[in-house]
């Protein structure tokens, strides 16, 4: 079909931007990227300009990924942590989302009121500060998967989704003798893989970016999670003396460094995240169009 004027402006304006909306996303990471497998006497000659390097070399990686190292103690702190929250977090949030979902429930708009407050009004960092050291679990391996694993807007896409499932399903299910737990782990959850798959992402992003609890509630470097190791290498212009320490031997050029400490930590979730995607999309949709 002929385009108008109009229409053939439009569209030649939209490709423009969204070519250059795409460069301004992909070159930055092409260029960490680029630098971290960039020789560190190519990188200087050129002043830095990469885009396109004529030789390679992985000494940043191997030395970040050192066994006994410190970036890849981190790694394993944080694959531990992040697998254990996400668990425990989908545990939490599909049993208190399929109780809310049932709308017989005594006091059932009382309860989703004071999970909705929370969304709204926090305890604030210092209250939450003590309350953990009292429980006495700072600096354990248990603080950075217990701080974050529930969340009540995340409950309340899981409960929107449980809703969209017939009612009949489980009053038939019910009527057969069959347990909540049962109906639950049986019926339910086969069905809303969608919503787990996107709520699971959620808290899978969470888990894996996060370096400010650790921050607060961890002091050992042996239980850091590999986002304060990050931060710390990128944020001074010298590497810290923690991870010179455990590296035992003298280490390349900091910028090197730096890059391929990102592209370490960014790449398991640029390749999670495409292969949870059309799940993700399913179950956001539901449980945004689902009072």
């Amino acid at each position: 079909m002929k385009l108008t004027r109009g229409e053939s402006a439009f569209a030649t304006t939209n490709y423009i931007v969204l070519t250059l909306l795409t460069l301004v996303i992909v070159l930055p990471f092409w260029y960490v990227i680029t630098v971290s497998i960039t020789p560190y006497s190519e990188f200087s000659a050129k002043d830095g300009m990469v885009l396109f390097p004529t030789s390679f070399s992985f000494e940043y990686y191997t030395y970040l990924l050192k066994k006994g190292s410190l970036i890849y103690h981190a790694y394993g702190n944080t694959i531990r942590n992040t697998v254990a929250g996400v668990l425990l977090a989908l545990f939490l949030t599909t049993t208190v989302a399929y109780a809310l979902a049932e709308k017989r429930l005594p006091g059932r708009k009382g309860i989703i009121l004071i999970f909705v407050f929370t969304m709204l009004f926090k305890g604030g960092m210092i209250p939450t500060y003590i309350t953990i050291q009292q429980l006495g679990l700072l600096n354990t391996n248990y603080v950075l998967i217990l701080v974050m694993a529930f969340s009540a807007f995340n409950m309340i896409i899981m409960k929107s989704f449980f809703e969209s499932i017939p009612e009949s399903l489980r009053e038939s299910a019910s009527l057969d003798g069959a347990s909540e737990f049962r109906i639950l782990r049986q019926i339910i959850l086969p069905l809303s893989m969608p919503a787990i798959a996107s709520v699971g992402l959620l808290y899978m992003v969470v888990y894996w970016n996060d370096f400010f609890s650790a921050m607060l509630y961890v002091s050992d470097w042996n239980k850091a999670p590999v986002q304060l190791v990050l931060r710390s290498i990128i944020a001074s212009s010298s590497l810290p003396p923690e991870l010179l320490e455990t590296a035992g031997r003298t280490p390349p050029p900091t910028v090197g460094i730096q890059m391929a400490a990102i592209v370490i930590v960014a790449l398991p979730m640029l390749i999670i995240y495409p292969l949870i995607q059309r799940y993700f999309d399913q179950g956001m949709m539901v449980g945004s169009v689902k009072g």
